[in-house]
């Protein structure tokens, strides 16, 4: 669940005033582990280390070396690294120690997430025996998705059809 700006800054006042990240937590029906982490969030970088992000953030695999090898010299914890460099999650951290204790700094580059998007067609108007290799596979390519593409096209229109038949029938 998503908490907004204002909520956080409630739930950080009400425990600055001296309440215990129980009492807190009971109170504003949180996790006692949210209230210390927005406690420390915003006592380390202030409103602007509490806001909710707006888009996924994007590290780079210099800047993820450079927090694994400042942990490490200098014995911090994920928490207190995290709260260092603005991190929203300690537990990237240890994502990233984990494929950079087995792949390196290659294990530390960013992968792409999802399927690759498929290449424009580019066909063409020369006659077959002038397109390069190519052009006849991504013009193969594009025509099979095509073709699979009607195929279930048809078997939902079909399967439309047949749905609306048996509804009329029942009703006699």
């Amino acid at each position: 669940m998503r908490y907004n700006l204002d909520f956080k800054l409630h739930v950080i006042a009400y425990y600055e005033q001296g309440h215990s990240s129980r009492a807190t937590s009971k109170k504003f029906t949180v996790n006692p582990k949210f209230v210390l982490k927005w406690v420390k969030q915003y006592q380390s970088g202030g409103i602007d280390a509490i806001k909710p992000k707006t888009s996924k953030a994007y590290y780079s695999r210099e800047f993820k070396h450079k927090v694994l090898t400042t942990m490490l010299s200098q014995g911090l914890s994920q928490l207190e690294v995290a709260l260092r460099y603005n991190i929203s999650s300690p537990a990237l951290i240890s994502h990233w120690h984990k494929a950079y204790r087995l792949q390196g700094m290659s294990g530390l580059t960013s992968k792409r997430k999802g399927r690759a998007t498929m290449s424009k067609p580019f066909i063409t108007d020369k006659p077959d025996d002038e397109k390069s290799l190519a052009e006849l596979k991504r013009e193969n390519e594009y025509l099979r998705a095509e073709n699979a593409y009607l195929k279930k096209l048809d078997a939902l229109l079909k399967a439309e059809e047949q749905a609306g038949k048996k509804q009329g029938s029942s009703k006699n």
